[in-house]
């Protein structure tokens, strides 16, 4: 541990406040859920790529959904209100994945 300017010692392993632990299922197996590590300022449409790639999905313009509701691929994490250790779907925009 280190210690603050006030004398009192700082925690060494500090929460990254700026970093979500998400869940995606994808859309042919709903039981399955692979977490994912990203930035609460990474675009949803970023994400879903790299979900949709860990899934072996490719093209397409994949997004995350809520409750079977598609994210905005073009807005950040943080502005869909997307929570920490919450359980997101992966579609695609364009009607399949």
């Amino acid at each position: 541990m280190s210690q603050t300017g006030t004398g009192q010692p700082e925690p060494s392993a500090k929460p990254d406040k700026d970093t979500l632990d998400v869940f995606v299922f994808p859309p042919r197996d709903p039981n399955r859920r692979d977490e994912f590590h990203w930035s609460k300022r990474l675009e949803v449409g970023t994400a879903a790529e790299e979900a949709a790639a860990t899934f072996g999905y490719s093209g397409g313009q994949p997004t995350l959904s809520r409750e079977g509701k598609p994210l905005d691929r073009t807005k950040q994490l943080v502005a869909e209100h997307v929570r920490d250790g919450e359980v997101l779907g992966l579609v695609d925009v364009a009607g399949g994945v």
